[in-house]
Formats: structure tokens, C-alpha cells, sequence
């Protein structure tokens, strides 16, 4: 009885699944336009690990804001990213750096991405990305941190530290790759919503979101 209960309240999502499915096996062309917001946690750090204080999964991430084109089968997405991850950049006998970088920025990169999408199988969407990360950048949130509020342990004042004094060490620039999966949800008229799971090579980031799409 229950599992026919459960059985029935999954009914309706179902059908408005399929029909965001339908319009996209039917070649019609635009099948919808996505805004969305993600959260990325960092999870891959180097081993041994010297850096900042860790509380949890979030405490070193990101947040992306995420524009994607339905057309058909097909994806084709924008994505920004300001971040606030760990990072270990080497120069001239293995100097590290973490985070911040220098002066008054407390981590912060941002990266600009690409993404292409396939519908794979009913109304699961695979998408792949290439990212650019650079750094440092002024934080559009949080402006007033420094590098020492969010980098626990270091001193960035000390003139005499490598990570403080060493120009090769005071910018970032990297690539970056993601795998995603998305899978649209009609809610109400040509309204839906695009739960999001993703992964980001590099520093192991794991991506939750959600997106509207129209």
C-alpha cells in the first residue's frame, strides 16, 4: 500500500519530466532557456596539507551563477565562478602560497567557464566544462575580509615570509574541467526546475544547484 502511496505522488513529476523529454527528442529546436546558482565544496587537497584551518566541506568553495541553452539534444552554457579554495602555487624552490595571495584579498580567484550538454537518456542531461581561474580578484561579497580573516594561522604582514614578498607568487592562472548532470522538471506552464550535480577536476570541487528554466 505504501509503495503504491509513493507510487502515486511520484506520478505527476514523471509526466512533466517527459514532457520537457518530449520536446527535446521532437527536433522543434529551443527547447528552453536556465538561469542557476551552484554551490561548489572543495574536497581534494595536497597531501601533507599545511594550510589554513579546515571546519567542513564548504569552508574552502565557491558559488557559480550558471545560463544555459536548451536546443533540442543540446546544451550550450555559460558559467562564472568566485571562489575561495585552497590553492599552492610553486616558484623558484617550491614556494607555497595559500589562498589569499596578497594585501586585502582574502582568496580570491574567479573562473569563467564553457559548458556542453547532451540529453542521454529520457530527461537526464550530461554537461562537460572548461574553466578559466585567475586571481586575485576584490570579492564581490564578503569585500571587507582580508587574507588573514579567511587564512587562519598566517601572517600576511610579515614582511620577511615568502608568500608575503615574492612577485611570482602574486597571481594565479589555471584551467580547469567539470562533469555535470542535469535533469529539468516542469513545475507549473513552461516553467521548470534543473537540479544539478557536478564535479571540478582540479581541486576535487563538488557542485549542488539548482536553475529555472523557461
Amino acid at each position: 500500500m505504501k509503495k503504491s502511496f509513493f507510487l502515486f505522488c511520484l506520478a505527476p513529476l514523471f509526466l512533466f519530466s517527459q514532457k520537457w523529454n518530449d520536446r527535446a527528442s521532437s527536433g522543434d529546436g529551443l527547447v528552453g532557456i536556465s538561469l542557476g546558482f551552484l554551490l561548489e565544496g572543495q574536497t581534494k587537497y595536497p597531501t601533507p596539507y599545511y594550510g589554513p584551518q579546515r571546519t567542513g566541506l564548504y569552508n574552502d568553495g565557491a558559488y557559480h551563477l550558471t545560463l544555459d541553452i536548451y536546443y533540442n539534444k543540446f546544451i550550450l552554457g555559460i558559467q562564472f565562478a568566485e571562489e575561495f579554495l585552497y590553492l599552492e602555487q610553486f616558484a623558484q624552490g617550491a614556494v607555497w602560497k595559500p589562498r589569499g595571495f596578497n594585501e586585502s584579498f582574502s582568496s580570491l580567484t574567479r573562473s569563467y567557464w564553457i559548458n556542453l550538454g547532451y540529453n542521454v537518456l529520457h530527461n537526464f542531461n550530461v554537461k562537460l566544462g572548461v574553466g578559466l581561474r585567475t586571481g586575485p580578484h576584490k570579492q564581490f561579497i564578503h569585500r571587507g575580509s582580508t587574507a588573514a580573516d579567511v587564512a587562519l594561522g598566517f601572517d600576511y604582514t610579515d614582511p620577511n615570509s615568502p608568500y608575503n614578498t615574492r612577485p611570482s607568487l602574486n597571481t594565479f592562472k589555471e584551467f580547469d574541467y567539470a562533469l555535470s548532470i542535469t535533469y529539468p522538471i516542469r513545475v507549473y506552464g513552461k516553467f521548470g526546475l534543473v537540479p544539478e550535480l557536478g564535479y571540478n577536476v582540479k581541486h576535487g570541487g563538488f557542485l549542488t544547484g539548482l536553475s529555472v528554466i523557461y
